[in-house]
């Protein structure tokens, strides 16, 4: 029986390693991306997993993808990669994302890795040797590593030596691909994929091409590509020929091309529904710009309309005055001196503005009647925002309370809003009063949680501001009543010159 068995197993190898027609070889992969790291995300690697997962499919692995995995998750993958591998069978490992070298050992780094020293990193990543080992197994394994990016934990270590990634001997029937050179960094890229993914996705297609051939392909273009500044690596033990994508398969070919197709088609129906939506995304900001625009019409029409009022009664006080003198035979000589009383009684009859809002102590040094006027701008404007609480965003209170603003004025804050609302990780914005009524503002994020950013947006913030900073927005949701605390500070000057400086301000930024 175990001889049996042991001529069995050995069948089996000869297959796979002759790739003999119409056996079904068994091929598994663990692909892996982390981008979303806290400290130093990255562009491409989800990108990057994602096409070579699809692409394993397409010529005939069982791919599991794993994106943005924190350590446990991704230490139990790899656990379920190696009890996956069969005897004989094709493994394939690819992983994008940070990577280190920590005493000539290579470790793989989850997004939740909280690395303070060198020490840490055992207990905080993957070790490369916990995936080496799962391979035993397969007749072929393959571990790609487009890991080699600028270690963001460096200037915590005692030396700069964990560059990149260190070279490691490839174990038997064993390749180990590198996106650069043990010891050297590689770049994540500004396209859609990382620039060693897309060479190696390129080169995997060419039909009849050996694995060592695929690989150095990818390093001839990339050498090519950077002007020899990035140079891809291997180290190979392989005893068997492998293809990605053997001459003979017509069949693998047609129904890789379908998927294509179909994928293609896909991206295209994707592009298309991307489109429709930026296009409903503009006529919506379109329509809350006019909407903010009339809100700023009508504030204006209501400002000006009781302009004229504080003067009326002023004007029927003259008259009795001059009745009085008509009878005296000093007409003459007493009309001048009843016209100066006449003028006195607005600055003297301060009874609409004796009721000043909290915060607005400041506008005394402003003459009565300009105060007054100014007093009451701040009320109708105030009113306006109150009235539409409950249906506020930060760009919409701004436009009525400090309105009016342009077009461009109002795009650039509406943009401002988007954007802090679709940033990937927790995120705040503060606002303040500094000294002699001058504003400050600070946003932050990539924080851990919503708390943390709002925290933090405040702390930058209160290093400038005389009064405690009011956080307005936190990962994209309005708050009305800090927004409120915020205006009333602000209502020491009037609504022009806080507009005018809200304009010219960049905020300290994280």
């Amino acid at each position: 029986m175990t001889i049996r068995r042991l001529l069995v197993a050995a069948l089996t190898s000869i297959l796979a390693s002759t790739a003999w027609p119409g056996f079904a070889e068994v091929k598994v992969a663990l692909v892996v991306g982390n981008a979303a790291y806290p400290a130093a995300p990255l562009r491409n690697p989800v990108n990057d997993a994602s096409a070579i997962a699809s692409r394993l499919k397409a010529i005939g692995f069982d791919v599991t993808l794993k994106t943005n995995v924190t350590q446990r998750e991704m230490t139990r993958a790899v656990s379920q990669f190696g009890q996956a591998i069969k005897p004989g069978s094709v493994a394939l490992f690819y992983y994008a994302g940070h990577g280190m070298q920590v005493r000539g050992r290579n470790f793989l780094i989850p997004v939740d890795a909280d690395i303070q020293s060198e020490a840490s990193v055992r207990s905080e990543a993957v070790d490369l040797d916990l995936v080496l080992e799962q391979l035993g197994p397969s007749r072929l394994g393959m571990v790609i590593l487009d890991a080699c990016r600028n270690n963001p934990f460096e200037g915590r270590f005692r030396s700069s030596r964990g560059s990149g990634l260190a070279q490691v001997d490839a174990p038997k029937g064993t390749l180990l691909a590198y996106a650069t050179a043990p010891g050297k960094v590689a770049s994540d890229g500004d396209g859609a994929n990382g620039l060693y993914t897309a060479e190696l996705l390129k080169a995997m297609d060419t039909p009849g091409a050996k694995v060592e051939d695929v690989f150095k392909a990818v390093r001839v273009n990339v050498i090519k590509a950077t002007a020899g500044e990035q140079v891809p690596w291997e180290s190979s033990s392989l005893t068997g020929d492998y293809y990605f994508r053997p001459a003979a398969a017509r069949a693998e070919e047609a129904k890789a091309s379908r998927e294509a197709k179909a994928s293609q088609s896909e991206m295209q129906a994707k592009l298309e529904a991307e489109r429709q939506a930026r296009e409903k995304d503009a006529e919506l900001i379109k329509a809350e710009m006019e909407k903010l625009r009339e809100e700023v019409r009508r504030l204006s029409a209501a400002s000006a309309a009781p302009a004229p009022a504080p003067a009326e009664p002023a004007r029927t006080e003259t008259k009795p005055a001059m009745t009085e003198t008509k009878p005296s035979p000093e007409t003459k000589v007493a009309v001048p001196p009843a016209r100066e009383p006449a003028q006195s009684p607005p600055p003297t009859a301060p009874e609409p503005a004796a009721a000043k809002p909290p915060g607005r102590t400041d506008l005394a040094s402003a003459a009565p009647p300009k105060r007054l006027a100014m007093e009451q701008e701040w009320k109708r404007r105030f009113e306006m925002v109150e009235g539409q609480r409950g249906h506020l965003t930060l760009s919409k209170a701004l436009a009525l309370l400090l309105g009016p603003f342009s077009d461009e004025q109002l795009l650039a804050m509406v943009t401002r809003e988007r954007e802090l609302r679709d940033l990937p990780f927790s995120s705040a914005y503060a606002i303040g009063i500094a000294e002699k009524g001058h504003i400050v503002r600070a946003w932050t994020w990539g924080e851990r949680s919503p708390h943390v950013a709002g925290v933090s947006a405040a702390e930058r913030c209160n290093r400038a501001s005389r009064v405690p900073c009011s956080v307005v927005v936190v990962n994209g949701e309005f708050r009305e009543q800090a927004f409120l605390e915020w205006a009333r500070n602000a209502a020491r000057r009037p609504p022009g010159e806080v507009r005018a400086e809200l304009l010219k301000l960049r905020p300290v930024t994280r």
